[in-house]
């Protein structure tokens, strides 16, 4: 059984810690080894004899291993998926149609294919959950700076305009002929959920410590309060003085007055409330769909089978993700998508927090209201390792028993039929068979089995990746710091994880340029006929060629994110730099 010990971390000098999870790795031992497993809190250095200033850039060894390194896995992962657009490798989903809510399906991709993009469904939840992490171990950090509320409000807002304005760059500059005026190919989504996440750790942070207070003032033991706090001239205790304190954080008086167990029973009691908000925001998905998930084949008398019918038909043509990136077919246009794919009748500026959309405006494909959820989950998890000093064993033991968790969901939505938004939509040959007709169609087959619902992400979606990524924590928990620095393949993954948004940014451009001669040389008719009339009909398929090609970005990308890496750790802790 782990060991779940703790230690008081709430030393003043406590060190920088950036969305990038930094903390003190070299932990002061008494044979002065490091402990860097415990990522989950911020550890007091006694090497520290003054206090950080704002400014002040933190140190390249200080960055926590097991973050950095799934950061760094799924980035290649979302690479090999773009690669794949920009060359054509192959059509763009593990059905050959699409992966949108409640649309029938009937053929799948090729096994290569099929695979290589199951895995790349770990992407975007693991951004989205590790911003959300994120944002609470940079709240604790610039806490301990002595960053005022409003400053970190400012900084939310100015980091979610400025990844809002990356992502119109990348897309005006990649995407110039579509002429859409807003691309969301994933970075605005990130930009409102880190802001929304932001704001939610601040307003937390506050009710949290009134709540606390509120405890302590509700107890009735007064002799427990004379024997701890004895009245003030103004006849009020110095508990209750010190809970109306408007600190960012506990003040020392604050530790003093307000009980230990007021404290851990307000900090739950918030955990509790996120994990419901994690419930609805990945939920609403279903609830807001026009069919709640079924396809129009359905006998629910409940379901509009008319919208339902339109809504299959507009999804089937609409592009799921980076359409434009690819060589449209021959007879294909720049305005081939549908006018208006919006899935309610709210118009498309409500749908464009809730659904994917593709007009002549706008091309989103990450609605930020759709994937909240991944966040908030990160700002849970964040919270508990910060709570208290965890062991290594704890951590990786934990991590776990999440991905365990996560895991008998998953099955749970497969076996009873919830949390899907593919209810009776596979018509693949397999389904067909007159033996399987009648069966749960999740269970036909493999491929049925993992087959979720990506735009938007349903409950199936989110527990299968996040099982998944859980279980690559628990993975990357369990390997030491020294160990990790002396694998050529983690210190890899590392570069990558520590500059995610540089990589992301170098990646869009790099492999444009690469599938240029790669096309020019490699380009053939590919096997498959598109169902979509958006995708090409060209490509290098899944080729020695195009693995290659994908391999070799990586390897330019790598001596890049390294660089970047050390030139963004030498600017200040509010530089804007450090944004990438």
């Amino acid at each position: 059984m782990a060991s779940f010990s703790s230690s008081n971390t709430n030393s003043p000098h406590a060190a920088v810690q950036d969305t990038s999870f930094t903390t003190i790795l070299a932990q002061a031992n008494g044979d002065g080894n490091a402990n860097g497993q415990n990522y989950g809190a911020i550890i007091a250095s006694s090497s520290l004899t003054e206090p950080l200033s704002a400014s002040k850039p933190t140190s390249t060894s200080t960055r926590a291993i097991a973050p950095d390194l799934l950061r760094g896995l799924v980035l290649p992962l979302m690479s090999l998926d773009h690669a794949a657009l920009f060359m054509g490798a192959w059509l763009h989903g593990t059905p050959k149609q699409t992966e949108n809510a409640s649309t029938p399906l009937h053929e799948w991709n090729f096994n290569a294919a099929y695979i290589s993009r199951t895995l790349t469904h770990l992407c975007a939840p693991g951004f989205f959950f590790l911003m959300g992490m994120g944002v609470v171990y940079f709240h604790k950090s610039r806490a301990k700076l002595g960053w005022r509320t409003s400053r970190m409000v400012q900084h939310f807002v100015v980091r979610a305009i400025v990844l809002t304005l990356v992502s119109e760059v990348i897309g005006q500059t990649l995407m110039w002929k579509r002429r859409i005026w807003i691309i969301n190919i994933v970075l605005i989504g990130l930009a409102v959920d880190y802001l929304i996440s932001g704001l939610v750790v601040v307003f937390m942070d506050a009710t949290e410590k009134s709540l606390a207070c509120a405890i302590d003032k509700l107890k009735d033991s007064n002799r427990d309060q004379d024997a701890r706090t004895p009245l003030l001239r103004d006849g009020r205790g110095e508990e209750e003085q010190r809970c109306s304190s408007n600190n960012d954080d506990y003040s020392t008086g604050e530790r003093e007055s307000v009980s230990d167990r007021a404290k851990s029973l307000s900090f739950w009691l918030h955990n509790l409330v996120l994990l419901a908000l994690t419930y609805v925001t990945i939920w609403w998905n279903v609830w807001l769909d026009p069919t709640h998930g079924h396809c129009p084949s359905t006998t629910n008398t409940n379901i509009n089978t008319t919208s339902s019918i339109n809504l299959s038909q507009s999804a089937a043509k609409m592009p799921i993700e980076l359409l434009a990136l690819t060589s449209p077919s021959p007879t294909a246009s720049a305005t081939s998508t549908p006018a208006s794919s919006h899935a309610s009748h709210l118009g498309p500026w409500f749908d464009f927090w809730f659904y994917h959309l593709q007009n002549q405006y706008v091309m989103s494909g990450f609605p930020p209201l759709a994937w909240l959820s991944f966040c908030l989950f990160g700002l849970i998890y964040a919270r508990i390792m910060l709570y208290k000093r965890w062991t290594p064993r704890a951590v990786v033991v934990t991590n776990l028993s999440v991905a365990i968790v996560l895991s008998c969901l998953f099955v749970a939505t497969r076996l009873l039929h919830f949390g899907n938004l593919s209810e009776a939509c596979l018509f693949m040959p397999e389904h067909q068979l007159r033996t399987n007709l009648g069966k749960n169609q999740y269970l036909v087959s493999i491929k049925s089995f993992f087959y979720v619902t990506k735009y938007p992400p349903s409950p199936s979606f989110f527990a299968f990746t996040m099982a998944a990524n859980f279980t690559l924590l628990a993975l990357f928990s369990a390997i030491p710091p020294n160990m990790a620095k002396q694998i050529t393949l983690l210190r890899v993954l590392i570069n990558f994880g520590s500059s995610a948004l540089f990589f992301y940014v170098a990646h869009m451009y790099l492999y444009s340029v690469l599938s240029i001669p790669a096309r020019y040389w490699f380009e053939h008719d590919l096997v498959d006929n598109p169902p979509n009339d958006w995708e090409a009909t060209k490509g290098l398929g899944a080729k020695a060629p195009f693995w290659i090609t994908w391999v070799l970005g990586l390897v330019i990308l790598n001596p890049l994110c390294k660089f970047y890496a050390k030139f963004k750790n030498g600017k200040g802790t509010d530089s804007l730099w450090r944004f990438f």
